[in-house]
């Protein structure tokens, strides 16, 4: 090279991120996308059922099962309500399961205490969802609705995460040859 000349840049081939790795973040992108947007539609629906738990319509019922059982995968003092019982909408039979809408095991005594009103083959009011009788209830109760919330906002991050990793890439696939540089 002559003194005084400059020596001119080579224009790097790959110019950036190689496009295995691009592909790699849009696939993944797209999977973050969709499981952040099923969290936060399920939360959304939860916390929908929760406030309109008083349009749930009012019908009698029988217990079929009252019990406690324990969760055989979970640790050994993590409990939750047993329950079964059945009502009828428009003649036809519907079983229900659910005490309630908490979410969180207890310990035994806990449920053993809730349940002890309650007796096999007793009767009850049972309240389901007006045109959708398998969402029933025995009780109007629930955790709350910050836990839900706060796994809304989660499930909301990851969504907004997975279309910046589908964003990204994408961006660079569509820029125009003569902005590449």
């Amino acid at each position: 090279m002559k003194p005084g000349a400059y020596r001119e840049e080579e224009d790097d081939a790959g110019g950036g991120t190689p496009l295995g790795v691009q592909i790699l973040a849009f696939l993944c992108g797209l999977v973050v996308a969709y499981l952040g947007f099923k969290s936060t539609w399920q939360d959304y629906s939860q916390i929908s059922k929760l406030h309109h738990l008083d349009r749930f319509v009012e019908t009698p019922g029988k217990f079929l099962r009252v019990d406690v059982r324990r969760d055989s995968l979970g640790p050994k003092d993590d409990y939750y309500p047993d329950v079964l019982y059945e009502f009828f909408v428009d003649g036809k039979s519907v079983w229900g399961w659910r005490l309630s809408y908490e979410e969180e095991p207890k310990p035994r005594t806990y449920w053993e205490t809730r349940l002890a009103g309650y007796a096999q083959g007793g009767t009850i009011k049972v309240f389901y969802k007006a045109g959708e009788p398998k969402e029933s209830i025995l009780e109007k109760r629930h955790d709350g609705l910050y836990r839900i919330w706060l796994k809304m906002g989660l499930g909301a991050g990851f969504l907004l995460a997975g279309l910046v990793l589908v964003v990204l890439p994408l961006g660079g696939w569509f820029r125009k040859p003569a902005l590449r540089k």
